[in-house]
């Protein structure tokens, strides 16, 4: 069995969408794949590593080797990074759909992340969450979460009985905001009215802008509650650092800038970087450590080796380290992912767990000492890594140690495979509605039985080619015989296709009284059929061996 493997992206029930495995049922997953190092990231919430550490804590031999990382996902807006106007002059986020920040090493009971998880449990606490943030960049004013959950609930009954004056109900609440309750910052006599006339009275757009935010929160339900209630960047690293962690920016080639805008993703990323990295806040006159790796060991980031190569070199660029995780959604037993980047593919060692503790303490002094308004930041970065991936990572499968190129050549050549599949699918489909259509599969444009004999012998070829070397891409023994079969049911069917496009062409072609009768798909049918001997081959040998080491394991 693997031994020593890492997984830092994992997530329990505690992040909903369909999840049912519990945290304790997670490390029993880990400990059964080899995972030594753990870290448990849910959707905005600790509550999942809470009920993991007293897991651990009850079953303290089980898990005596176990190095569990305490950890979290949220979801960040990204507007006071990187924004701009649309044509109505609303302020909108450069990032479409914003940005998944992970903190490590973090306190899971601090208040800040359990607030986080009571407030995203409700459609109230959500709007709740979403004013304050705006309220506060707005109108750089920090309100008590708890007396502003009072105002939006009295506002959503307000809504509730004056369905048909929203627009009054709301145009009351920055008031209500502001001034109701123990801790309301302008709850004295005349500073609502003052700060009316020196500051909303003096900028009308901002205030406009904050209204669209007001309505578009009190109309918003469900998935759209979400999106809005994401969590500012800065507040969210601020939240980490204070509860002793450090930020990394999850999984990034999923972001994209937004249609409007005329800039690369790659643009996007690399300024985003240099805005949340190492910063030193001229605002709140704060340094902020900020973000100290990225999420590049991800199954989305294997799937483009441009991004990739590309995210690799902005990462040694910029000095930052590269973390990964198989961001499992489990949902059942047979769903066991733990520990497996890319199905195949484990971490056995990374720069960022090696020297964890190292990070850590850099990023409670950077904290520590955030508030003195320390000019000299420099002393608080910690040592620079400047490697590439194969530098700061180390990658296992059950047959050997590999580098991140042959996964990235193996995913590539993978997909190449499936495209080849949809290509024949297509050709037969193709050439089939010809013949119902009476026409000459020989005039079917590119979509003609030599195009498909191409196909087919590249689909062979990719294929032996896969086979012979799986060790490199298939790092789990069940992983390659699942695969086997998916391939071998392709080609059966493929085989049925083609013997029926074969009867309909001969048909054809008796009708049409040819007498030189011309057998379009024989070499395409032959090449199919030794493809599905050659698969069977390997499923028996696969099976054979299966039984083997079940014997050897009865007798041991």
């Amino acid at each position: 069995m693997k031994k020593g493997l890492i997984d830092l992206h994992i997530h329990t029930n505690y992040s909903k969408e369909g999840i049912l495995t519990d945290p304790d049922k997670i490390i029993e997953y880990a400990l059964i794949n080899g995972v030594e190092t753990l870290a448990i990231t849910d959707h905005n919430t600790t509550f999942g590593c809470i009920q993991a550490l007293k897991y651990i804590e009850n079953h303290p031999e089980l898990c005596k080797d176990l190095n569990f990382i305490t950890g979290i996902e949220v979801s960040c807006d990204t507007a006071s990074v990187m924004s701009y106007k649309d044509e109505f002059g609303h302020l909108r986020s450069s990032l479409a759909g914003g940005v998944h920040l992970l903190g490590y090493g973090i306190d899971p009971y601090h208040k800040g992340f359990l607030d986080l998880a009571r407030f995203y449990s409700s459609d109230t606490g959500k709007r709740t969450l979403a004013m304050y943030k705006y309220i506060k960049r707005f109108y750089h004013i920090e309100l008590n979460k708890d007396e502003l959950f009072k105002v939006v609930q009295e506002m959503e009954n307000e809504l509730a009985k004056n369905e048909d004056e929203p627009d009054l109900v709301l145009s009351n609440f920055l008031k209500y905001a502001l001034t109701t309750g123990r801790y309301a910052p302008l709850g004295r006599k005349n500073q609502y009215e003052n700060f009316c006339k020196s500051v909303i009275a003096r900028d009308k757009e901002t205030y406009e802008n904050f209204k669209y935010r007001l309505k578009k929160c009190f109309n918003a339900t469900n998935s759209e509650l979400d999106e809005i209630a994401k969590q500012d960047i800065y507040e969210m690293m601020q939240l980490i650092e204070d509860a002793g962690g450090v930020s990394v920016l999850a999984h990034p080639t999923h972001y994209r800038p937004k249609k409007e805008l005329s800039i690369t993703d790659f643009e996007l990323i690399s300024e985003f970087l240099n805005k949340v990295t190492s910063h030193y806040n001229e605002y709140s006159g704060e340094f902020m450590r900020g973000v100290v790796g990225v999420e590049l060991l991800h199954s989305s980031s294997l799937d483009d080796q441009f991004r990739f190569k590309f995210y690799d070199d902005l990462i040694k660029k910029k000095g930052l380290y590269i973390t990964g995780g198989s961001d499992s959604h489990i949902t059942s037993g047979k769903d066991n992912s733990v520990g497996y980047i890319r199905q195949n593919f484990s971490i056995k060692r990374l720069d960022f767990v090696d020297n964890f503790d190292e990070i850590i303490n850099l990023s409670k002094k950077a904290t520590s000492i955030r508030k003195q308004k320390e000019k000299d930041i420099e002393i608080l970065k910690g040592p620079q890594c400047f490697k590439n991936v194969d530098e700061q990572v180390v990658l296992f499968n059950d047959y050997k140690l590999v580098h991140v190129s042959e996964i990235i050549e193996s995913q590539t050549i993978s997909k190449k495979l499936l495209s080849f599949e949809n290509e024949i699918s297509s050709c037969i489909f193709n050439l089939k509605d010809k013949l119902y259509q009476n026409k000459d599969v020989e005039k079917n444009d590119h979509k003609n039985p030599k195009a498909l004999q191409e196909w087919v012998s590249l689909y062979k070829m990719y294929m032996q080619s896969i086979v012979d070397n799986k060790d490199v891409f298939f790092g789990n023994k069940d992983f390659f015989y699942d695969w086997l079969q998916h391939r071998l049911n392709f080609v059966g069917q493929a085989y049925e296709e083609l013997y029926e496009l074969s009867v309909m062409d001969a048909d054809k072609q008796i009708q049409d009284d040819d007498c030189s009768y011309n057998p379009h798909f024989t070499k395409s049918r032959n090449i199919i059929k030794s493809v599905s001997g050659y698969l069977d081959k390997e499923i028996a040998s696969y099976s054979a061996s299966k039984v083997l080491n079940g014997a050897v394991e009865a007798l041991q």
